[in-house]
Order: structure tokens, then C-alpha cells, then sequence
């Protein structure tokens, strides 16, 4: 008879999923309710009634002789009895006539469990279990550590029973690719279709997520970054994917050329457009990230700047494994004349990078000294709109966004780095735990 609320013992080891051994049967305080008004009770039955996957804590009373009685099943971690209810609670439901407590013997099972539940179970004591996953679409995506290999497809099959609305599990095999940002992976579970939809805020996203880069982590990212964007402004997107900055931009009526030198990123980032109906206001690019600076945005700023057009230029550098190594673009990209015109009113760049962190270091700071080394000019108060914590990637690492812009000083003039990175960043920009 199993005395607490977890799956059997017996399960501990298993490699192959067998549901059937999850069986267990327990002995619950039960408080009988009969005919009494719910709506009255409920916010203090819920303080105490058992919290199961696939399992009603209120069910009706199995008496043939008493067929609208109602009872509610108690969690015994928090109430044995009707005294280890809290003082005004029972004073509520003794007013109601609730004071009937009995136990009944119930059966859980494998579809009762939570699939965190079922992992801890089956894994080695004290071992490590997969603790998070990520939803794209259809599919659910897991970066597992070598450990927990010998058991993966039996996790495969448990995330695809216990993640709703999911058809296919896969696992990472290696990192990102450095030149397309996409890594091979092995499906544990279901059907071998890596093809999805994703709807982040209302748009959708439609693509291969085997051969393209995307990170439902950054979904809120790219919502705040979108909304800087004011009419009038342009978004040049140098590392597009298949467009959750872009499509966003365009659907709002602003003008915008994204590159990816991915090609699948490159296709579906224009199926995207097509599928969120930006009219047109896209242009869709194929290029190196450097070749697209240096040669369509640079002279889009300047024909903007030669016709006085309205708004901002916003430069999106969303490869944070890689993109400060492309600032050095900014130092010479323009002779002195075309600076002059361009910093009337600067462009904003935007730029996504990772940081590790030592003992006690600011994140913040580490992505300003990390930028200006690249970009080979400090950035001034004048120059600097914002550093923000997008999110953490692992113990004592960080991705940033620095947002700032390209003034006279960082186009024409010089100002030297104040101070010099102390920590060691090679390696720095390939990321094992990081899937976009």
C-alpha cells in the first residue's frame, strides 16, 4: 500500500516506458459535503482538496441512496482530520454542516503523474532529470545532457504523452551551426515532422525548425523591440531568421529589409510575409550579414538622407553568438561628407550579444565594455540608449541587447576605449545550452 503520492518504487530504472507500472493505490481523507451550496465553500475547499493531473478533488457521492451528495478529496500532506483545518475555515464549513471526514482508497496511474513526476521516478536517485523544454508548434524540443541518454526515448515518449498538443519530441545533437544557425537533431518520439506553425502575438510563423533558427524564449523580445519602431522609421534586420522581428515591423506599415544568409531562413522568411500579409512593405534579402551592411543598407541610409525622408533607421543585430564581430562595419562606412549628412540624425543600432559572468560582475557593464572593444569607440552618454537584460542562458552567462547610436564620434571621429574586457572571451560565443 503506498503511503505517498508519487509513483511506485518499482519504476526506478526502467529504460522502456511501460505505463502500466505506474499504478498505485492510496488511502484519502475524504470530507463529505452533501447537498450544500459550492459556491459558498469553494474558496476554502480549495486551501485543502488534492491538486492531480487528470483527477477531480469533487466528485459525487457513489451512494444509490444519496445521488446529489458531493464529496471532496483532501490532500494528506495538508489535512488528516477536520481539526488540521484552519480555525475560521472550519468555523465556515461547521456552519454549512460540513464536518463529515471518512477515507477512501483511490487508484492513481501512469496518466495521474506529471511528466517531471515520472522522470523522477524512473532516474537514479539524486540524478539529474530534464527540467525544461520548449514548444514550437507541434513539436517539442529538448536539449538532453549526456547522463540522461541512456533513457531518452523513454523521455521522448513521456514528454509526448504529457506535453498537450504535442505530435513529435526531438533532442539537440550538437550546437548551433555558425554558419546557417541551425544543429542537427534526433526525434525520440512521434512523428518524424520537423514542418511547424508558430503563433507568437498574433502572427504566424510557418517553417522547417530542422533547418532554421528560432527561440520561443525570445518571443517577448521581439514584441519590445518592435515596438521602438514609430511610423515612418525603417527596420533593417541583418540576422532575420524567418522574420519575428520583421514580420511584426512590416504588419505595423513600416518599411523593411531583412537578409538571412541561411536560404531556408531566406524562403520562409518571405512565405512568412506572404502568409501575415505585410503588403509589400518587405524586402526580403540572401546575403552575408557584412555584405548586407556595407552594401544595401548603407546606401538605403543614404538615398533616405538624399530625399529627406521622415522617421528613423533601426539596425537589428539579433546573432548574439557572433554579431559584435561585425561592428567594425561602423568605423569606416562612410567618407566624411556622407557621415556628416547620416548623423544629422543617427541611425540606432540594436545589437544582441552574450556575456559570462564572474563572481559578483554586472552583466550590464561587461555587454557595454564587450561592444566598445568591438566596435573600437566608447559608447557616451550621448551615444548610448540602453543595455537590457534579454534573458539568462545558463549559470552565470547572459544575452544583452545594447541599443545605441551611430553618432559623429563613431563614425567619423575617435574616442577610445576607456577600459579593456578583463575576462577571457574566446570561446565565448558558441553556446551549447542555447537553441536561438
Amino acid at each position: 500500500m503506498a503511503s505517498l503520492l508519487v509513483p511506485p518504487a518499482s519504476v526506478r530504472g526502467m529504460t522502456k516506458l511501460d505505463r502500466s507500472k505506474f499504478t498505485i493505490v492510496v488511502k484519502l481523507p475524504v470530507m463529505r459535503l452533501g447537498k450544500v451550496n459550492l459556491g459558498r465553500l469553494m474558496p476554502v475547499l480549495k486551501k485543502y482538496t488534492l491538486k492531480m493531473q487528470n483527477f477531480k478533488p469533487i466528485q459525487k457521492y457513489d451512494d444509490a441512496n444519496d445521488d446529489d451528495g458531493k464529496i471532496a478529496y483532501l490532500d494528506p500532506v495538508k489535512v488528516q482530520k477536520f481539526e488540521d483545518i484552519d480555525q475560521a475555515d472550519k468555523k465556515l464549513l461547521s456552519d454549512n454542516d460540513v464536518t463529515d471526514f471518512c477515507n477512501k482508497y483511490i487508484s492513481f496511474n501512469y496518466d495521474n503523474w506529471r511528466y517531471d513526476q515520472v522522470l523522477k521516478a524512473v532516474f537514479p536517485e539524486g540524478a539529474e532529470v530534464p527540467n525544461s523544454y520548449s514548444k514550437i508548434g507541434h513539436l517539442v524540443h529538448l536539449n538532453l545532457r549526456d547522463s540522461q541518454l541512456s533513457q531518452k526515448y523513454l523521455i521522448g515518449e513521456v514528454f509526448l504523452d504529457k506535453v498537450p498538443n504535442t505530435k513529435t519530441v526531438v533532442n539537440k545533437l550538437n550546437t548551433i551551426d555558425t554558419t546557417y544557425r541551425h544543429f542537427a537533431m534526433e526525434v525520440l518520439a512521434g512523428d518524424k515532422d520537423t514542418m511547424v506553425t508558430v503563433s507568437e502575438y498574433g502572427f504566424q510563423y510557418k517553417f522547417d525548425f530542422a533547418t532554421v533558427y528560432w527561440n520561443p524564449r525570445l518571443s517577448t523580445e521581439h514584441k519590445t523591440l518592435v515596438s521602438f519602431i514609430k511610423p515612418h522609421d525603417v527596420l533593417y534586420d541583418v540576422f532575420a531568421g524567418v522574420g519575428p522581428f520583421a514580420i511584426p515591423a512590416g504588419c505595423k506599415g513600416n518599411r523593411v529589409m531583412a537578409n538571412d544568409l541561411n536560404p531556408e531562413s531566406y524562403r520562409w522568411l518571405t512565405e512568412n510575409a506572404k502568409l501575415n500579409k505585410t503588403c509589400g512593405n518587405i524586402t526580403a534579402f540572401n546575403k552575408d550579414g557584412r555584405e548586407f551592411l556595407n552594401v544595401e543598407v548603407r546606401n538605403d541610409i543614404l538615398k533616405r538622407r538624399n530625399v529627406g525622408a521622415k522617421g528613423s533607421e533601426h539596425i537589428a543585430m539579433n546573432l548574439p553568438g557572433m554579431a559584435v564581430e561585425f561592428l567594425d562595419v561602423f568605423t569606416d562606412w562612410f567618407n566624411r561628407e556622407e557621415a556628416e549628412k547620416v548623423c544629422t540624425n543617427p541611425p540606432i543600432v540594436h545589437l544582441y550579444c552574450f556575456v559570462k559572468l564572474g563572481k559578483e560582475e554586472d552583466p550590464h557593464a561587461l555587454a557595454k565594455l564587450l561592444v566598445e572593444e568591438k566596435l573600437g569607440h566608447a559608447l557616451t552618454p550621448e551615444s548610448l540608449l540602453t543595455i537590457h537584460n534579454v534573458r539568462n542562458v545558463s549559470p552565470n552567462k547572459e544575452m544583452m541587447r545594447v541599443s545605441f547610436m551611430l553618432i559623429r564620434d563613431i563614425l567619423i571621429g575617435y574616442k577610445p576605449v576607456a577600459k579593456k574586457l578583463k575576462i577571457d572571451n574566446t570561446g565565448l560565443f558558441v553556446d551549447e545550452n542555447v537553441i536561438g
